[in-house]
């Protein structure tokens, strides 16, 4: 064979692998979000759990509204990746599949919980479909039933770049690899000298 088609052939071959390498990485899970409480209808003054079930994040953030009159608690997410401003609670999320918080409910009233998520990988973000909640008034008891999960919309379309990235990576790599080969004198490329 002679220089030329080796090289076309090496390029070729390098590009190839590199995109089926990439290929599992680009067409990841959607990032999804769903929450499920404990209870819709708690008794006056206790605390519910709200757990938001994740799916397909690898690196972004969750931000939760808490109703006017309801009172974030606590949570079982790490304190250094947990922000709370006023009714908005901020959860950073690193390789997590969900996250777990408690709410205090108020004597009387009615709210409903609504949030967000960001993929940073993805530059994606979507919102958590909202969920109802109301005090139980305490002469006519509501029995609670098991709590179920609230589907989260389509994400909004990915960032268009993310392939390029990998790609551009790809061929950078082969050109880095044909200068280096040639000045080692190991590759001659198309041309003799």
């Amino acid at each position: 064979m002679s220089g030329d088609i080796k090289t076309i052939v090496l390029i070729v071959l390098s590009i190839s692998i590199t995109m089926f390498a990439i290929a599992p990485i680009v067409t990841a899970e959607a990032p999804a979000a769903t929450r499920t409480l404990s209870t819709a209808n708690p008794v006056p003054d206790s605390t519910f759990e709200v757990m938001l079930d994740l799916s397909g994040f690898q690196i972004g953030g969750v931000v939760e509204t808490i109703p006017e009159g309801f009172t974030f608690s606590r949570t079982t997410h790490p304190s250094n990746r947990t922000y709370r401003s006023g009714q908005k609670v901020v959860f950073v999320v690193i390789n997590e599949t969900s996250l777990k918080y408690d709410v205090r409910a108020p004597s009387e009233g009615r709210g409903t919980l609504m949030g967000t998520w960001y993929d940073a990988l993805n530059g994606t973000t979507g919102d958590i479909e909202q969920t109802d909640v109301s005090v139980r008034i305490a002469e006519t008891p509501t029995p609670s039933s098991r709590p179920a999960p609230t589907p989260t919309p389509a994400p909004s379309p990915s960032t268009p770049g993310f392939k390029a990235v990998f790609a551009l990576t790809g061929l950078f790599t082969v050109a880095y690899m044909i200068l280096f080969g040639r000045r080692r004198g190991n590759f001659k490329g198309g041309s003799e000298r």
